[in-house]
């Protein structure tokens, strides 16, 4: 990739964007119950991973959406509480927020990281961006427009009140695309949505582990490919980005990876302009072994280099507005 300077052209460049879900374990709160030390190794290892991510991008200039819940800007159980909104009436009462929490992890190591919310607000050319207050479900029974748009202005409250801006791009917890209209009027203008593959719908409960299943399979099939141009959506004026790929950096076997990473390069080879491939992980997917799981980022960031059309861009989610 040869240079990132824009180009004079009516159509827009092809485009590289990265989006980051930080979450700690608010992302997964309703998987692992109760118990205080499940997938801790991961959870710890996000926070090594925050400033390790953050020099790898300055240093090769990618620019990158950090969708962050809010609550990880808070500096304890006490702010927490004080700015939290009500939280949705899930018809489904095990996808609420425990708040025994505050009991069993008192000191907040698992839920709160004001001083890596900062690194991020503060690094060059990397997009603060949202991800619910409490990462909250916006696809589920039961949640409704006003709990979306209380919980969005929490996070625009304190990001604007602790960072100086309010965000403009969200990402949905579990990739639950909805009420773009009230986001919109709350001053989100864009968000990532999904692939158009079935598998990428969310149908029912029973049928959770074939959705996984096939889109495990879809990250090692090079054939398949998700790149897209951004799109408007009618309704609500909100500029939509569809995910490309969920990058697999952690614990996936050597020759897999291999694989995944034909993926990456076949996308990158066939990204056309104004196209974009956008990419994504959590930073708890490199958590358990950040070493290895960086250098394989590494690898990914090498074959993209290699492979991606000239001229071609990294951008922010909000950088596509433009």
């Amino acid at each position: 990739m040869a240079t990132h300077i824009a180009q004079q052209h009516d159509v827009a460049p092809p485009r590289v964007v990265f989006s980051i879900d930080f979450e700690l374990r608010w992302g997964v709160h309703d998987i692992l119950g109760a118990d205080r030390d499940a997938y801790r190794a991961e959870l710890e290892g996000a926070r090594a991973v925050v400033p390790r991510l953050l020099a790898m991008f300055s240093e090769r200039k990618v620019r990158a959406t950090w969708a962050t819940v809010g609550a990880l800007a808070c500096a304890d159980w006490s702010e927490y509480f004080r700015r939290a909104p009500p939280p949705p009436i899930y018809f489904d009462s095990r996808l609420a927020f425990d708040a025994r929490w505050a009991e069993r992890d008192p000191t907040g190591e698992l839920h709160f990281a004001p001083e890596l919310v900062k690194q991020i607000a503060s690094a060059p050319h990397q997009e603060l961006a949202s991800h619910t207050f409490s990462h909250i479900f916006l696809g589920e029974p039961g949640v409704m427009a006003r709990d979306v748009v209380a919980d969005t202005r929490a996070v625009a409250d304190l990001f604007e009140q602790r960072f100086g801006n309010a965000p403009s791009s969200i990402v949905f917890p579990r990739n639950q695309v909805g009420f773009l209209k009230q986001l919109f009027a709350a001053g989100i203008r864009a968000v990532r949505t999904n692939p158009r593959a079935w598998y990428w719908n969310r149908i029912s409960a029973d049928e959770l582990l074939l959705l996984r299943v096939r889109r495990f399979i879809e990250g090692l099939a090079p054939w398949e490919l998700h790149s897209a141009t951004p799109e408007t959506d009618t309704e609500s004026g909100m500029l939509c980005t569809r995910a490309s790929l969920l990058l697999r950096l952690g614990r996936l076997p050597g020759p897999l990876f291999r694989l995944h990473l034909e993926k990456v390069a076949n996308e990158a080879k066939r990204l056309s302009p104004g196209a974009v491939l956008h990419l994504w992980f959590h930073p708890h997917n490199l958590g358990a072994d950040p070493d290895a799981s960086l250098g394989r980022l590494e690898s990914v960031l090498d074959t993209l280099e290699r492979h991606l059309p000239e001229g071609t861009h990294y951008s922010t989610m909000s950088d596509l507005r433009h």
